[in-house]
Order: structure tokens, then C-alpha cells, then sequence
């Protein structure tokens, strides 16, 4: 790497919400820790999209914009419900 790159780059914790200066860090990565686990589940159960979503009671779209990591404004209860709903 050259010394270029080395001065841009900064690694400032392992919490990757801290670096972007996110209020509530911790509540963020919790929520993407539990999001992770649903769509692995999701995958392990082998459900199809369309599945998935009306298992979770929610709608194909709602389920696709969890998926690309949009869910900061569902609460944490919310997505252990929905881990709840695939188990």
C-alpha cells in the first residue's frame, strides 16, 4: 500500500456505525448483527423472497430494503420478532 492510501485510510474501531458518526452505534450494530442472522436463517430454511416476506408478515419490497441493510428505522424488537417468525 503506498503512503498515499496509508493516510486516508484509518481504521477506528470494529464498530464500523462509529465511524460514520452514527448517534446510536451500538443500537446499529445489534440491529445489523440480528439482521445478519435472519437473512442467514432465511437462506438456510431456503425460503424464497416471497416466502420469506409473508412468513415475516411484510412485504416483498420491506423484506428486499432489510436485505441491502435499510432497516435503521426498525426497532431491535421488531427484527427479533421477525427472527422469531422464521426459527
Amino acid at each position: 500500500m503506498n503512503a498515499e492510501l496509508e493516510n486516508i485510510l484509518e481504521i477506528t474501531s470494529s464498530n464500523v456505525y462509529a465511524g460514520i458518526e452514527v448517534n446510536d452505534t451500538s443500537d446499529m450494530q445489534r440491529k445489523s448483527q440480528i439482521v445478519k442472522d435472519l437473512i442467514q436463517l432465511i437462506n438456510a430454511k431456503q425460503f424464497a423472497p416471497e416466502e420469506a416476506a409473508k412468513l415475516l408478515e411484510i412485504d416483498l419490497a420491506h423484506l428486499l430494503r432489510i436485505k441491502r441493510g435499510q432497516f435503521r428505522e426498525i426497532s431491535e424488537t421488531k427484527l427479533l420478532e421477525m427472527i422469531q417468525k422464521v426459527s
